[in-house]
């Protein structure tokens, strides 16, 4: 028995799909289970129907968007890993690893630097946005530099749920040495005076 198709009437019989004669060749046109006569269209073909108006849209994959903040402008920026030196005494490895991020020193816009209405900070972001450090950077902040970093004390907010501030010794390490001795200079140049 023939079996027909509403929408073209051609015909196939059953087990023709599966049957080895030159019908079925990839290489030319061949008869569909649907009876559509040209069902193998050419590479070409297909990617332009791809790129046509029935695309379904894709939302775009996440991302950080740097945001510019209104009067506040960026005098330093550098990638460097964060490292926090440990307040526990028995704590053998004495810095632990907060993680590689963008480190940004901002000032308020159109204030002279040096000064503490520029409120200079200094904000360390991991890829993803999270903040990893956010300090002012206050008068008379001393800087040790080491081989590729750049160690310095920096007021931050407490681990716990409480508004309390502690003091912390972090060590900012850079790609190379020049990077290291711009970041230790930047970090002094905006710094309030005393």
């Amino acid at each position: 028995p023939a079996v027909t198709t509403a929408s073209s009437g051609t015909s196939w019989k059953p087990g023709s799909l599966f049957s080895n004669n030159d019908n079925n060749s990839l290489s030319g046109s061949q008869v569909s289970v649907f009876g559509n006569a040209n069902a193998v269209t050419s590479n070409h073909d297909a990617s332009n129907e791809a790129d046509g108006e029935d695309d379904v849209e894709r939302p775009s994959s996440p991302s950080v968007k740097k945001s510019q903040e209104q009067g506040i402008v960026v005098v330093h920026e550098v990638k460097c890993k964060l490292y926090v030196k440990s307040s526990d005494p028995a704590d053998k490895d004495a810095w632990k690893d907060k993680g590689m991020g963008q480190l940004s020193i901002k000032c308020k816009e159109g204030i002279s630097k040096g000064t503490k209405e520029s409120k200079p900070t200094i904000v360390i972001r991991n890829d993803v946005g999270k903040v990893l450090l956010n300090a002012l950077i206050y008068p008379g902040i001393k800087t040790n530099v080491q081989k590729n970093s750049v160690v310095s004390i920096f007021h931050t907010s407490a681990d716990g749920d409480n508004d309390s501030v502690v003091a912390r010794t972090f060590l900012m390490r850079t790609k190379t040495e020049e990077d290291r001795d711009k970041l230790a200079a930047a970090i002094q140049e905006y710094a309030p005076a005393s």
